[in-house]
């Protein structure tokens, strides 16, 4: 079944072009909490389809990882003048978003942000491995689950999210639909490249927590900032057509560094010519 021929569609649709006119929270979870079974391309997928909806420039900067990003991209958006989209992958275990964190600061400003969706016409994904897993805060202002299927891989069931009329329970409700999504991976597609390798670094780092990241790319030495800022500088110089030896007297350096940290405009040439 085509995305935009289900009633789940519609009802997303509704939310946001109808009278209510606001935004979506969307948490999207696997059978058995799976791992590999594309929670993050089936996030991929949706967005670009509401980014196409909407028209809406989807870019880099509206994949995120940690609840510091969040929030700081959630202020950025336009206001209720323009549907848009973000999301917010590793919702629980990189920083943000987990049960057991209920009642920290971040929790608290993201249930916030969710509740004052009204404000803006954000239409957030958010990926975790389950359901139940999440704060229950940011569960209950959710509107929508997304159930990616351990068999088939690429297909996902859309829930309706409730709140019980006598107590604050959360339930969903099926829309009996399955949906597939398309592997990005294969398509080349640069947004999902974008927060895989975000992913990657964030699992090389010293602590799995995107916030810890965060700060500490913050804190990057001085003098190591200093020395990016003039390799970049040199390389724009170099890419301009001027000699080592001229770029040398630019960045106040010698043509050997300017060798080693910067490539000829032949070899970037070269380099792109490769990878395309």
């Amino acid at each position: 079944m085509h995305l935009r021929d289900t009633d789940f569609w519609h009802d997303l649709m509704d939310g946001v072009f109808g009278p209510r006119k606001g935004g979506a929270r969307i948490i999207c979870d696997a059978q058995n909490a799976s791992t590999g079974v594309g929670k993050t391309s089936c996030a991929c997928m949706l967005a670009r389809a509401l980014a196409k909806a909407f028209d809406y420039e989807l870019s880099e900067d509206d994949f995120v990882l940690s609840g510091q990003e969040y929030l700081t991209r959630w202020r950025k958006h336009p206001g209720k003048e323009q549907p848009s989209v973000i999301v917010l992958d590793e919702l629980v275990g990189a920083g943000s978003g987990d049960a057991r964190r209920s009642m920290s600061n971040q929790n608290v400003n993201l249930g916030r942000s969710w509740q004052l969706m009204r404000k803006k016409r954000i239409v957030t994904i958010a990926v975790l491995p389950h359901w139940g897993d999440c704060d229950k805060r940011l569960r209950k202002a959710s509107d929508y689950r997304l159930w990616c299927l351990e068999k088939p891989i690429g297909y996902f069931r859309p829930y309706k999210a409730t709140v019980a009329f006598g107590n604050s329970d959360v339930r969903t409700v099926g829309y009996g639909e399955r949906i597939r999504f398309p592997n990005p991976e294969e398509h080349n597609d640069e947004l999902f490249e974008s927060i895989t390798d975000k992913k990657d670094e964030l699992l090389n780092s010293s602590k799995f927590n995107a916030d810890e990241l965060i700060k500490e790319e913050q804190k990057q030495d001085p003098e190591d900032a200093k020395r990016e800022t003039k390799i970049k500088t040199a390389q724009s110089a170099r890419d301009n057509g001027l000699s080592t030896r001229e770029v040398a007297s630019i960045v106040d350096m010698s043509q050997s560094w300017v060798d080693k940290y910067t490539d000829s405009p032949a070899e970037t040439e070269a380099t792109t010519t490769a990878d395309d």
